[in-house]
């Protein structure tokens, strides 16, 4: 297993809620790795668009074995 700090943009849509953010960023951190810690460090709206982007720095723990081919995808 490593521990492995990434930086993520990840689209906000609109229909999402900010009740219901936590959980988006949660789920689509799961692709990467297991969550341990994580932070929203910036918001860009676009004003032509319905989505928001969130940049997100979080600490990922990863299983070598499974993740391989997201790691080589990653950088």
């Amino acid at each position: 297993m490593n521990i492995e700090l990434k930086e993520l943009e990840i689209d906000w849509p609109s229909e999402i809620s900010i009740f219901e953010l936590k959980n988006y960023i949660l789920s689509e951190l799961t692709k990467y790795g297991e969550p341990l810690r994580w932070a929203i460090t910036s918001l860009t709206n676009y004003s032509e668009k319905t989505t928001q982007r969130i940049c997100v720095e979080a600490v990922l723990i990863l299983n070598e074995d499974e993740n391989k081919d997201i790691n080589v995808a990653l950088n």
